[in-house]
């Protein structure tokens, strides 16, 4: 946890104030931060993502293959064994697969 008024306090302030800012307003980083409160979350590239909780527990993983389409899944699953009860965790896990315009299948971390 960041000492107060210390620049990493300040920034994870304003990521906590604003995360349409970190994260533009349709992505999970921002829908976790809002619907979570306290919480800090970051995706970024080559399918990394990095969360802070309110409580101080912390979780951060890399998807092997740099794709994406993972990180939902995995990021739900990874809050919900450590006990995020929200209706945004099961929002951020569904990832369905296509084929065509039909659902055929989806995404599931098996963790």
């Amino acid at each position: 946890l960041a000492e107060p008024g210390s620049a990493e306090r300040r920034v994870a302030d304003a990521m906590r104030a604003h995360p349409e800012y970190v994260a533009g307003t349709r992505r999970p980083d921002t829908w976790l931060m809002r619907e979570v409160p306290g919480t800090l979350s970051k995706m970024g590239a080559e399918a990394v993502q990095a969360v802070a909780l309110a409580d101080g527990r912390a979780l951060a993983f890399k998807i092997d293959d740099g794709s994406a389409r993972a990180l939902g899944p995995v990021l739900a699953r990874a809050l919900e064994l450590l006990g995020v009860d929200a209706p945004v965790v099961a929002r951020i896990g569904r990832s369905p697969l296509l084929g065509g315009a039909a659902e055929v299948g989806e995404i599931r971390a098996t963790f």
